[in-house]
């Protein structure tokens, strides 16, 4: 039976992904700093579902992670790495601590994950994938945006490196790039229902994304329908990355 590892499993994506792969009888290791929120979500899923409070940012976390999944289920073959956060902020008014948070939540976190997860399938040699999230804004400017960018620029960079690194080893490895989407993450700038449809009105669909727009995604590429698809960068932004786009008065 296949084996995922969601990291930052409580959040929009992570969560409606565990959901959707619980369905279908897939193994669940959902991975995220709170405790009370992680149990919350294993409580919804299959009495299997494995919950393991981990801070993906601390590069001895992911090691013990697998090492648990491990012992419960056998090899884990898919990993959606889903941590991240949004910083919204001019150049000149970003602090060296804000970046630094910043890059460390987002690109160091999917550094981490991402290098357990592949010393684990070189040593069970089996054929595995890996899922990343980034951002529109790594394939659209938008204005301040700039670390947030940058940092998410760094992860689509690592997914298209490290496919290429270990096609071969038959490691697919996809990088997914959602606009803006209703979550906790997110309320500061859709916390009103007219800043939600201020937001939404930038967007060719003229809507938010949700979790579970992601989430499809993901799990496509985590199948083996996808079994011939690695180091691609695939917004699933109702085409606010790709499209130019009038906003109607």
């Amino acid at each position: 039976m296949e084996t995922v590892w969601i990291t930052g499993a409580t959040g929009a994506i992570g969560s409606a992904l565990a959901r959707r792969l619980d369905a279908r009888g897939i193994n669940v290791v959902l991975s995220a700093r709170d405790s009370g929120k992680l149990e919350a979500l294993a409580a919804e899923l299959s009495p299997g579902a494995l919950s393991v409070v981990a801070d993906a940012t601390d590069a001895s976390s992911s090691p013990n992670v697998l090492k648990i999944a491990e012992e419960r289920f056998g090899p884990v073959t898919g990993l959606a790495h889903c941590v991240g956060s949004i910083l919204i902020k001019p150049l000149h008014l970003t602090t060296a601590e804000e970046l630094d948070t910043t890059t460390t939540q987002n690109y160091l976190s999917a550094w981490h994950v991402l290098r357990a997860f592949v010393i684990a399938q070189l040593k069970h040699r089996e054929h595995a994938s890996a899922v990343l999230v980034g951002t529109v804004a790594t394939r659209s400017g938008f204005a301040n945006h700039e670390a947030i960018a940058g940092a998410k620029a760094a992860v689509a960079a690592l997914a298209a490196t490290a496919a290429a690194t270990y096609a071969e080893r038959n490691i697919r490895i996809n990088c997914v790039h959602p606009s803006l989407t209703a979550s906790a993450m997110s309320a500061k700038f859709t916390r009103s229902t007219e800043a939600a449809e201020r937001m939404a009105k930038l967007n060719p669909m003229g809507r938010l994304g949700t979790g579970d727009d992601t989430a499809a995604l993901i799990e496509f590429l985590l199948s083996k329908d996808a079994g011939w698809i690695t180091g691609q960068q695939i917004g699933v932004d109702g085409g606010h990355g790709a499209l130019q786009h009038t906003v109607k008065a």
